[in-house]
């Protein structure tokens, strides 16, 4: 057995507070971090995958700081960008040459092999009024995605869904796992409620998903963008979504490989004042029900 961390949505070096579904402190996450640094080192995972906006403040010093952020928890990670790390060509420049080290292509779409793991990295694009894809928001999307992201829109590209089929097809025996910032299967009914903010999925989620579902050895996609925990399953794939660090329930997900199955366990960062801080009561529901906090996935 070996394991690696999912963390999602740190919003780093930002002093940005204010309310999502709960509490959205961005402030605290100089303390979290120091918690989740001592709380993976007694895990010990292998590497961490990190699902997207990973800095919020909007300056080229804040993707560098949120790097170093990332660094200092003292293992290798896999970095995929969010609404808040592509809000312009610049941004997408900067994250490239932040990232340098621990991405396997100068590239923002990528494929690596842990064990016996394949993972592929993708990475969706705007989509403007008039339905043109583009790898920055138009500006009236730009000014208010901080507090409103209705009919915000994402996509995949047709050209990534080439390239994942292309790499699919070459490894048809490999177990293999997709990781993206916004999800492509919705948040299920179940968890929501009437004061419920929702970030929105993929617009073509539904498309990849029927795509893979002739790829078998396609298990899970791991994602972030609605801070909250939910795990769908669909054609014989786990859609993973993972709460954002500064918002309750401040938790990540450990994944257990074994030979023939993935475990997915939530754990609470030892410290739960940060979770009890940021928690609006009647709210709790953004921590997910029992199966979304614990799965067994299938390798075989």
């Amino acid at each position: 057995m070996w394991r690696f961390v999912q963390i999602s949505d740190p919003h780093l070096a930002s002093k940005r507070d204010g309310v999502w579904n709960n509490r959205f402190l961005c402030s605290m996450m100089p303390q979290v971090m120091d918690c989740l640094r001592r709380d993976l080192a007694r895990l010990k995972p292998e590497f961490l995958l990190v699902t997207g906006d990973l800095a919020s403040h909007r300056a080229r010093k804040s993707i560098f700081a949120a790097r170093d952020a990332l660094d200092s928890l003292g293992f290798p990670y896999y970095p995929t960008g969010g609404n808040h790390d592509y809000y312009s060509m610049a941004s997408r420049a900067w994250f490239l040459e932040a990232y340098e080290n621990h991405l396997p292509t100068t590239n923002t779409v990528y494929s690596f092999v842990h064990k016996n793991i394949r993972f592929c990295v993708l990475d969706p694009w705007w989509v403007w009024d008039e339905g043109e894809l583009m790898p920055f928001p138009d500006p009236e999307t730009d000014k208010k995605q901080d507090t409103d992201l209705r009919d915000t829109r994402w996509a995949l590209p047709p050209e990534q869904f080439v390239w994942l089929e292309s790499v699919l097809d070459a490894f048809p025996k490999m177990p293999t796992c997709l990781a993206f910032h916004y999800p492509a299967m919705k948040v299920p009914t179940r968890l929501r409620r009437p004061d419920y903010n929702d970030a929105g999925a993929l617009e073509n989620g539904d498309l990849l998903v029927e795509s893979l579902s002739k790829y078998p050895h396609v298990k899970a996609i791991f994602s972030g963008h609605v801070h909250t925990n939910a795990i769908v399953h669909r054609n014989g794939i786990a859609q993973i979504m993972t709460s954002a660090l500064p918002e309750y329930p401040v938790q990540y997900r450990e994944v257990r490989v074994y030979r023939d199955r993935m475990e997915i366990r939530t754990h609470s960062l030892s410290d739960p004042s940060f979770a009890q801080k940021s928690l609006i009561p009647g709210r709790e529901y953004t921590m997910g029900e029992e199966q979304d906090r614990t799965a067994v996935i299938p390798l075989k």
